[in-house]
């Protein structure tokens, strides 16, 4: 941190620039943004899949999905039900309503209605019952730098991203927000010949 506050001192003009590049961005991603006075930028999904080895979709559909629906006819909280039959695999996609305020109740509701179905085919896999959120981004700021000689280094314009990005989560009305564009860290160690030979490794068990 002492070092991105030191080269923001000696760099004024770039850090200007990184600046007004912030809020550009930001501006334009507010300009594109749905004019809605509460817009909805989340979607919960419930999403059962069943394995069916083997299997027609018309097996599908009658062995997988309609007993899936079935169970879950009664589990309150469900906007939408999808159900989609493929060869070898059925899916039935549970959309929640806004009433629905305790997605964790719905999708233990949904997981024990599946598994006290009693009779699905003899070569059917194990459900598999999971949560899948979907946001879209309410805005997107963008945190760029001059390409110049002795700039902002990828590791400090990270660093800068991730103050950004825990400021934006410590507002209470911010429920998400992630990184994206930037690389995984990684460790380098470089170990001389020498070395190797004088314990008798070799680069393959150092990994290892």
């Amino acid at each position: 941190m002492r070092r991105i506050i030191s080269w923001t001192v000696e760099n004024m003009p770039a850090m200007n620039t990184l600046v007004a590049a912030i809020l550009l961005v930001g501006v334009m991603s507010f300009a594109g943004m749905r004019r809605e006075v509460f817009p909805e930028f989340e979607l919960e999904i419930i999403l059962v899949s069943v394995p069916y080895p083997g299997a027609t979709p018309e097996e599908v559909e009658e062995g997988i999905c309609q007993k899936v629906e079935e169970a879950c006819r009664s589990v309150t909280g469900i906007k939408k039900l999808t159900s989609v039959a493929q060869e070898g695999i059925g899916f039935c996609i549970f959309e929640l309503g806004s009433a629905a305020k305790n997605v964790q109740k719905v999708l233990s509701e949904i997981r024990s209605e599946v598994e006290r179905i009693p009779s699905l085919p003899e070569l059917a896999e194990d459900p598999k019952v999971e949560q899948i959120t979907l946001r879209n981004p309410a805005i997107k700021v963008g945190v760029l730098a001059p390409r110049i000689a002795g700039g902002v280094s990828e590791a400090e314009l990270r660093d800068v991203a991730e103050v950004i990005r825990d400021d934006l989560l410590a507002l209470p009305a911010v429920s998400a927000a992630n990184l994206q564009g930037a690389r995984d860290y990684e460790i380098d160690i470089e170990i001389s010949e020498r070395t190797l030979r004088k314990y008798g490794l070799s680069l393959r068990k150092v990994a290892n």
